[in-house]
Parts: C-alpha cells; sequence; structure tokens
C-alpha cells in the first residue's frame, strides 16, 4: 500500500513538474512573438513607381527617346544599407540606370519623419509598338526599433507605354536621334598651315572633328556625324573611332559623340568636302529640326607628279592629235611633192608673195576649172559683179583685194551650183512623178485671170 502511494507522488510531481516548464516555454514564446509583431508594425516600408508624364499633349512616346522610370522607397524608420534593384529584360527597348545614385529627402507624414529613396531608370524605345515593363524586385535594408536592421523585398506593378515614329519622314535605324535639345559644332585643322605660303598641297592632311551634344539621349543612339565621300580619287579618308561619353550634372543626362576623319589630299585643284545635316526630334517641342554644318571649298597646288596623274588622258589625247597632224602634214607634203598643189593653195601662196599678174592668173583659171569659162563677166550679170571684176583686171591689187576677190569669185560659184542642184532635184522629181502635196496656189489679185473666167464660163 505504501509502495503505491509513493508511485503516485512520484508521477505526480514529475507531471507538474513538466507543466510548469512547458507553461514557461509558451509563456517565453507568446512574449517573442508579440514582441515580432510590434516590431514588425513599427517599421512600415512602401514602394511605388511611374514613368515621367508627355506633358499636356498626353501624346505617345518617340522611338529613341528617353523615358523615365522613378522608383520611390520609402519608411518610417531609416536606411541602413544599399537599396539593390533587380535586372530586368524589355525586347525592342534599351534600359539603363544613369545615375548609381537615388535622390533622398524626408517628409512628415501622421507626426512621423518617413525617409525617401527616389531611384530613376531610362528606357529607350528601339521600334514602334506596345511595351510593358515587369514587376521589378527592390530590395531594400530599413532600422528596427529594437536595433539591428532588417531586410525586406518589395515589386513594382507592371506598366504599359506605346512608342511610334514622330514623324512620316524618319526611319527606324536612320540618321535622327531624339533629345530634349541638341547642339552640333565642327572644327577644322590642316597641315597646309604649317607652311609658310599657307598653300594646301597634294600629300597634306585635312582633319574634320564634329561634335554632337544632347540632352536626354544617349551617346549610343547619336548616329555617325560624317558623312564618307564619294571615291573620286581626290583624297583618302580615315575616321577615327567615334568618342562617346554620357554625363549627368544636376540631374541633367548630357551625351556626347565627337568624329573625326582625316583626309589625306592626293589630287591637285578644287577640293570640296560637303556641307553635313543632322535631323532630330525635339521631345521639349515635339517638332522635328534640322542642325546644318557649312563644307569647305579648298584649292590644292599640284606637283609635277600630281599634275600627270590628273592630266595624263588629256595629254595623251592631244600627244595623239598632234602626232596624227604632223602625219597628215608629212602625208601631204610627200603627196604633193610629185602633183600640182590645189589652186587655193597656189592663190593663197601668189598673194603672200605679192606676185599680182599670178593672182589673175589663177583666177582665171579657177574659173575655167569649175565652169569652163574663159571670162570672169560670165560669172553674173549683176552691176556690182561687173564693176568688182573690171577693177580686179584693171587696177593695182594689194592682199585685202585679192582675197575679198576670190571670196567672192567662190561664193557667186556656189550659188549658182546651189541654183543647179536645186533644178536638177526638180527634174528628177518631175521623172519619177514626185508631187508637192500642196499644188501652188495662184495668188489673189483684184482682177480675174484668164484661168478663172474659163472655169467660170464652164460653170454657166
Amino acid at each position: 500500500m505504501c509502495n503505491r502511494h509513493n508511485k503516485l507522488r512520484h508521477w505526480l510531481c514529475r507531471y507538474m513538474v513538466t507543466a510548469t516548464l512547458l507553461g514557461a516555454v509558451l509563456l517565453t514564446v507568446e512574449a517573442q512573438a508579440a514582441e515580432a509583431a510590434d516590431a514588425t508594425d513599427a517599421t512600415q516600408v512602401t514602394l511605388k513607381s511611374w514613368l515621367k508624364e508627355q506633358g499636356e499633349e498626353k501624346r505617345p512616346y518617340a522611338v529613341n527617346q528617353q523615358i523615365t522610370l522613378y522608383l520611390e522607397l520609402a519608411t518610417n524608420r531609416w536606411f541602413t544599407a544599399g537599396t539593390r534593384i533587380g535586372q530586368f529584360e524589355l525586347p525592342g527597348v534599351m534600359v539603363k540606370q544613369r545615375s548609381e545614385l537615388a535622390t533622398n529627402f524626408t517628409q512628415r507624414r501622421d507626426g512621423e519623419t518617413w525617409s525617401h529613396q527616389r531611384w530613376e531608370l531610362t528606357l529607350y524605345p528601339q521600334q514602334s509598338g506596345q511595351f510593358e515593363i515587369p514587376a521589378i524586385a527592390v530590395r531594400a535594408t530599413v532600422a528596427r526599433p529594437e536595433g539591428g536592421s532588417r531586410q525586406i523585398t518589395l515589386t513594382t506593378h507592371p506598366q504599359r507605354f506605346a512608342a511610334a515614329l514622330p514623324d512620316p519622314a524618319l526611319t527606324v535605324g536612320g540618321r535622327w536621334l531624339s533629345a530634349s535639345n541638341l547642339t552640333l559644332s565642327q572644327r577644322w585643322q590642316r597641315s597646309a598651315d604649317d607652311h609658310a605660303d599657307g598653300e594646301l598641297r597634294v600629300g597634306d592632311a585635312i582633319t574634320r572633328t564634329v561634335t554632337a551634344s544632347g540632352q536626354d539621349t544617349l551617346s549610343v543612339l547619336i548616329p555617325p556625324l560624317i558623312t564618307p565621300l564619294a571615291s573620286d580619287g581626290r583624297v583618302q579618308a580615315y575616321p577615327a573611332q567615334a568618342r562617346l561619353n554620357d554625363t549627368q550634372d544636376r540631374g541633367e543626362y548630357l551625351s556626347t559623340r565627337e568624329d573625326q576623319t582625316t583626309y589625306i589630299v592626293q589630287r591637285g585643284g578644287e577640293l570640296t568636302l560637303p556641307a553635313l545635316e543632322l535631323a532630330w526630334w525635339n521631345s521639349q517641342t515635339g517638332q522635328l529640326q534640322t542642325l546644318t554644318l557649312p563644307g569647305q571649298t579648298l584649292q590644292v597646288r599640284h606637283t609635277p607628279a600630281s599634275w600627270l596623274a590628273a592630266y595624263w588622258h588629256r595629254l595623251l589625247g592631244v600627244a595623239s592629235g598632234v602626232a596624227l597632224l604632223v602625219l597628215a602634214l608629212l602625208a601631204m607634203a610627200r603627196y604633193y611633192r610629185h602633183h600640182p598643189r590645189p589652186l587655193g593653195w597656189q592663190y593663197g601662196a601668189a598673194i603672200w608673195c605679192r606676185q599680182w599678174g599670178a593672182v589673175r592668173v589663177l583666177a582665171y583659171r579657177y574659173l575655167r576649172a569649175k565652169r569652163g569659162w574663159l571670162e570672169l563677166s560670165r560669172v553674173s550679170s549683176d552691176p556690182a559683179w561687173q564693176q568688182q571684176q573690171a577693177v580686179f583686171q584693171q587696177d593695182p591689187l594689194d592682199r585685202a583685194d585679192a582675197l575679198r576677190m576670190g571670196w567672192r569669185l567662190l561664193v557667186r560659184l556656189q550659188r549658182q551650183r546651189s541654183t543647179s542642184l536645186g533644178n536638177i532635184r526638180s527634174r528628177l522629181g518631175h521623172i519619177i512623178g514626185w508631187q508637192a502635196a500642196l499644188p501652188g496656189l495662184t495668188p489673189l489679185t483684184g482682177k480675174p485671170t484668164s484661168a478663172d473666167q474659163s472655169s467660170c464660163n464652164a460653170n454657166r
């Protein structure tokens, strides 16, 4: 009996001790849970995101335009470590975090001071269409009320936007860009400036440097500034690697592209380096604008070698012509060495030597050869000609008179020849039966002709 009571007391004691320990543990866990719940309620973190608006017009974004995506974290405590923004991909859109630092500020809300971090991501659509920005994970580290830090990860809501070509004259991938402000400048440098006379010679170098600076764009989106020249052999172009630079100053994004090309002059003469144009869409005003840089027209002095290289084909043509002329003259000289010279040649030689008797004889010989006549008076019955031929035969001559007489004789004989040819054509047409499209009409006069009177009688 005593043993039973002892065992029962022993089991009761063990049960009471176990229950006491279990109750103490449960109370500790509940206290810790309440403490954690209080801490969770005391530390608040919020995240919101939005796109920069287009202004009052609410027009769609332009292709290549900079679109700013804002992410803003806020907590009623403070941030104790760096914030990490998750990476994401958006097909057809270039995403870049241009600023590595956030904009920090504080605000009072319901009697509490809230700490804010505002981050900026820039988007550059490369094509037209509808785009959806996926949910972005943001991890922040904030302070706890009881001490220490706590990490928390929040995600943004997906957002949509549209992009399109701002002007029908533009094409995707063309030589244009979108910016809120753009400047274009150039500078020239010539090796001829080192010469004493400053003249540009073959072999000299001309360096053209063009710089474009734009706000709210990327340097990689600025197209090449110097267009290649047509390969006409005047210059040899050596373009340098483009220099790209993207900076930020007081919240303003500035991008710069610098292109440089060195031209080595290969030929002399006039050299024209053309003007340059760059089209850009002003996202601030919503207008298409064009910037222009003037070109230069330069005179390049030849060297003997470059002069020959430039004009060898012309020299070859002139030399060939001179050679043919010399050969023709040699052939004529050889021919007339054994044959009589033409009467015109003899006539001119006689005038040059002032052999006036020979001049008159040669005029008669020419008349006999062309018409078979022996008298100059038969050439024409015109009184003027009769007087001229009489003076030519009787009065003293000089070179001018002799030349004029020879020319008059030639012209009158040519006129007679033209008249003869016309008569021959008329006879040939009569033989083969050719008639004019309209017969010759009798000119109208005040009195009727005999033919008209006959036709009138016939009609009666």
